[in-house]
């Protein structure tokens, strides 16, 4: 029979006493895990998981004194190898990059089934990631890609935005040439750096670009 010291050592991070006392009832079902601590806000949650130096922690991010976030990143500065599982109700994709990006193990939303729960307790204790839930992952995905868009946005200076608005409206070099008194030569070289800082390489790429960017919205 398992012993509590060969259990997986988790300690419980949530502000809701009711939450923690339910995860608890239920993570120690299996007699794989014990609840080695709880805590009620980020600053105690600091504490403890530097100081105990659980196998796991599953923390949530809305939390008094310091957020999730917060809470993570002091953990993970002071102790790196921490294994940290967010465990909460965001599906925020910037929250989500950002949280992945700090190097916690996994994400998970808290209508997550038990049997779920307690195998990325397992996983992450084994050294592995947690993979993101379908959902959770297209979500960062698209946030990820808008992120990219919106670089490449701001990285074009204010002649050569003139100049992608043009080409939407279907100018020739000659006509971008006229509406900017410029040499056609002055216009290629303004499409071969909105080209280059955009990442393509055709003028129709260009302006399918700026149809989905958001870019003719700006």
């Amino acid at each position: 029979m398992m012993t509590e010291s060969d259990s997986i050592q988790v300690l419980l991070v949530d502000d809701h006493t009711i939450v923690r006392q339910g995860l608890k009832q239920l993570l120690e079902l299996d007699e794989g895990i014990h609840i080695l601590d709880e805590a009620g806000n980020g600053e105690e949650a600091i504490l403890k998981a530097i100081t105990q130096k659980p196998d796991v922690t599953l923390m949530d991010i809305n939390l008094p004194k310091a957020n999730g976030f917060e809470a993570s990143r002091a953990i993970l500065t002071a102790w790196p190898d921490a294994k940290i599982i967010i465990l909460t109700n965001q599906d925020d994709p910037q929250i989500i990059s950002k949280l992945m990006d700090l190097g916690v193990k996994g994400f998970l939303l808290k209508d997550v089934q038990v049997d779920s729960l307690i195998e990325s307790i397992r996983k992450v204790h084994q050294g592995g990631q947690v993979e993101l839930a379908q959902e959770l992952a297209e979500k960062l995905k698209t946030h990820q890609a808008q992120s990219v868009r919106e670089s490449h946005y701001f990285a074009l200076t204010e002649r050569e935005k003139e100049v992608l608005l043009a080409l939407t409206k279907g100018y020739s070099n000659q006509q971008l040439a006229d509406l900017l008194t410029v040499s056609p030569k002055t216009v290629h070289n303004h499409l071969y750096n909105i080209y280059s800082k955009i990442g393509v390489n055709t003028r129709a790429e260009a302006i399918v670009w700026a149809l989905e960017s958001g870019f003719l919205e700006k």
